[in-house]
């Protein structure tokens, strides 16, 4: 950082931040880091280099590092030398990476696994520390594995492609800079259709947020056209555009401004006039859905930054839109509340209609729940496509800052030549898993009610279709036979 010794703090990105504040913190030369989520905000690829940064200085001051984070895959990028899981203020494991991959703890613990660690779960094989999956490079893959990888890869058919939607939100030739010699933006040019579920990616300042500030009306483009619904948005103002398109930020300290829960969630719905009485049943409703609903009578200031994000999720939601524009979503939230939080977004748009775009970091979330990434690199549009064909071409993830998928590397040591058709043969959690791939592979050995609970809990909306059409899988793969009651409890729940 030496050669921005004279910048001021608002002119870094959010990387540059990083290491300005840990460069302050090893002055004194201390003895230990603690990392307290240093990859929450930043692109991948700089996330990367600040995994790769905190490795260097741990070897050459071998100083005793602990990084506490949910990105467990990002963090694994470099060797650690043990992995701590701790749940519900109890020390669960204390084991070698190695050892905890090989096992089910992380996933009935909310951790998100690698991967090509599922991928491999997926093609049935045996996860032992012996493979050592700690890193998709140096995992054990003997020509059983391989073979196994490349069947699966054969057998497993394509999501099926959807039919084209009707356009909703068109971005036409939109340029835009906060001063006359800077270009935030140049000549960006997409459609998102009705019901359509976008993520948009790309490097800290490339221009995502401010694409987003467009549309909504903060700003104003220097050239070029949005129309929402057929309809140009030139002459609407932040107000009107807010009735059919709803924005959450990245910090939620900058929409929050009321001191109670219940009070901030129903500000939108009172401004509009809306009767008391059904203010407070949409208000509740929607604390629910996000979980939120224990804490209604709470002070906004008594929450986690993970749950003043979901009180902006549920204030926005409140309001019925048919887009909802998110600007980080899921960052700062543990894997279970990522996937609350995803799959109602996925409810909402499979049951509602409601059209999503995401602005994200998290190439997990980009694979798993969007059919189409829309890719910024220093303020042009240099890709629109599938996200498993974004993060398995290099020249994109490199000029954009992305990380290629590991299933990429994984697919490459296997001598499959379709890579990105491999990525996109892995099903986000809780869809519609063939054989119950990987939601049951999330809750091997998990006590049956547990099961239940843990699917009222994550995926209410899948309920329907997940247990019929897995009850083989459930009963004779990870439950014993002489379990009567799992069966009842799943009578009961249907």
């Amino acid at each position: 950082i030496e050669n921005h010794l004279d910048y001021a703090p608002h002119e870094l990105s959010g990387g540059q931040k990083q290491r300005v504040s840990l460069a302050g913190v090893m002055v004194d030369e201390v003895k230990i880091l603690l990392f307290d989520e240093p990859l929450a905000n930043l692109d991948p690829a700089t996330g990367k280099q600040a995994i790769e940064l905190i490795d260097s200085i741990q070897q050459k001051t071998d100083t005793t590092v602990l990084i506490i984070e949910h990105r467990l895959e990002d963090v694994l990028w470099r060797s650690v030398d043990r992995i701590v899981l701790v749940n519900e203020g109890r020390i669960l494991a204390d084991l070698r990476p190695d050892e905890l991959l090989s096992g089910a703890l992380l996933a009935e613990n909310g951790i998100r696994e690698p991967l090509y660690v599922t991928a491999m779960r997926y093609a049935g094989i045996d996860i032992t520390p012996a493979k050592h999956p700690a890193h998709v490079d140096s995992v054990v893959l003997d020509d059983a594995d391989t073979e196994k990888l490349r069947a699966w890869f054969r057998a497993e058919p394509l999501p099926a492609a959807k039919p084209a939607p009707t356009p909703l939100l068109e971005v036409k030739g939109l340029s835009f800079g906060y001063s006359k010699d800077q270009h935030t933006l140049s000549d960006v040019s997409f459609t998102i259709g009705k019901g359509e579920m976008v993520s948009i990616v790309g490097r800290n300042g490339a221009g995502k947020s401010t694409l987003s500030k467009l549309i909504c009306g903060f700003e104003t483009p220097d050239s070029g056209e949005i129309f929402f619904d057929g309809k140009d948005l030139k002459d609407e103002n932040i107000r009107r555009r807010a009735r059919h398109i709803g924005y959450v930020m990245q910090n939620p300290n900058q929409m929050i401004s009321k001191p109670m829960i219940f009070d901030e969630v129903a500000l939108g719905l009172r401004v509009r006039g809306v009767p008391e009485e059904e203010v407070k049943e949409r208000v509740y409703d929607k604390l629910k859905i996000c979980g939120l609903y224990p804490f209604r009578n709470w002070p906004v200031s008594a929450l986690s930054f993970g749950q003043k994000k979901r009180v902006t999720i549920a204030s926005v939601l409140a309001l019925d839109p048919e887009l909802i524009l998110l600007d980080e979503p899921t960052a700062g939230q543990d894997y279970r509340h990522y996937t609350e939080i995803m799959e109602f977004l996925k409810h909402l748009n499979e049951t509602l209609g409601i059209t999503i775009i995401m602005i994200t970091h998290d190439m997990h979330l980009m694979l798993e729940y969007t059919d189409r990434a829309i890719v910024i690199a220093d303020g042009e549009l240099i890709a629109d496509d599938k996200p498993a064909k974004v993060l398995t071409d290099e020249a994109v993830a490199d000029r954009a800052y992305l990380k290629k998928t590991s299933l990429y590397d994984l697919a490459v040591r296997c001598g499959i030549r379709d890579a990105s058709g491999f990525a996109e043969r892995i099903d986000p959690p809780f869809g519609n898993p063939p054989s119950g791939s990987r939601f049951f592979d999330r809750h091997i050995g998990t006590p049956p009610l547990q099961f239940v609970k843990n699917i009222i809990t994550a995926a209410p909306n899948k309920i329907n279709y997940i247990i019929p059409n897995n009850t083989g899988v459930i009963r004779n793969s990870y439950f014993p036979e002489d379990m009567p009651f799992f069966s009842v409890a799943i009578s009961c729940f249907l």
